[in-house]
């Protein structure tokens, strides 16, 4: 789902990126009318965009990669031991047998790419605000922000997926299934979850700049969030409410994006592409922005 309402998860990889490219373009569109400090604000969230479009573009090719990979590595497997062997090894050991196999990469790249957003989201913030210091930085609750990310996605998602299809696949062979013909529907079966994983994986992706966000805030004091993001045809009512308004942390936690997800780490919802800019009373006052109210406030639930 892309940041739309009544759009199923499903929707292919392809259309988000295509989203995420127009909503990158209408930043573009909008910086060249700023001046100052909200230009090179709006350029950052440009750069934390560039970020997790190329986070998940790398993704949608590591996972693909190491499915073919754990087919491959499994068929070869079982031409040197019976299948009665890979049927009996515990979750355990067909875990570990799966990730060296080749899932063992997505995670790397995954770790990788959350490293690569998050390197981008700190210098954005050291950039624009001049009040925070790489030694006020909380780098292991960032490194914390991170391996829960990675849970979220492999533990809860990715790996039970690859999991059942791989023991679907032995249960085929115990029973006079051919290997190869087993093997094909592995692939199948590896390719029909790829949807609902990238859809989680471009979530957490988002997710995880956002806490980072929020994380950095907390370190150098901020309480003020500007909601930052394009306005186009495919933006939810939710977004649409709060574009270049300011919402201070009671108001955040009156937010409701009605999909259970936490509105400082989620924005509008699974795949939304704006996001919350921590920004100085200063800041609010030097670029002349609008605070929310509490009209603000309900447009905005309405809209979700």
């Amino acid at each position: 789902m892309i940041c739309s309402c009544g759009r199923t998860h499903a929707t292919l990889l392809a259309e988000k990126i295509d989203a995420d490219k127009k909503a990158i373009e209408e930043l573009r569109a909008q910086a060249r009318t700023q001046t100052g400090a909200i230009k090179d604000l709006t350029e950052a969230k440009i750069r934390e965009l560039e970020a997790e479009l190329a986070a998940e573009t790398a993704m949608k090719k590591a996972l693909r990669k190491a499915k073919r990979e754990i087919v491959a590595n499994l068929k070869a497997g079982l031409s040197l031991a019976s299948p009665e062997f890979f049927f009996q090894l515990t979750r355990d050991q067909l875990l570990e047998f799966v990730l060296r196999g080749g899932l063992g990469l997505a995670v790397d790249e995954f770790m990788t790419q959350q490293g690569e957003i998050t390197k981008t989201i700190i210098e954005t913030i050291l950039e624009t605000y001049d009040g925070l210091t790489p030694e006020m930085i909380s780098a292991a609750q960032i490194d914390a922000l991170q391996v829960n990310a990675a849970d979220a996605v492999f533990q809860d998602v990715i790996i039970p997926d690859t999991l059942k299809s791989v023991r679907e696949a032995l249960n085929a062979i115990s029973v006079d299934v051919p290997i190869n013909q087993a093997m094909t529907a592995l692939s199948a079966r590896l390719e029909q979850s790829e949807g609902r994983q990238l859809t989680e994986v471009r979530t957490k992706l988002s997710q995880h700049g956002r806490a980072v966000t929020a994380q950095l805030a907390d370190d150098a004091g901020l309480d003020l969030y500007l909601y930052t993001g394009p306005r186009d045809g495919i933006t939810r009512g939710f977004c649409r409410a709060l574009i270049d308004l300011v919402v201070d942390e009671k108001q955040m936690r009156r937010l409701n994006n009605g999909q259970g997800l936490p509105v400082k780490t989620s924005g509008g919802g699974y795949n939304c592409r704006h996001s919350w800019s921590p920004v100085t009373e200063g800041f609010v006052a030097a670029a002349n922005l609008k605070r929310a109210t509490a009209q603000d406030i309900s447009k905005a639930n309405a809209g979700a």
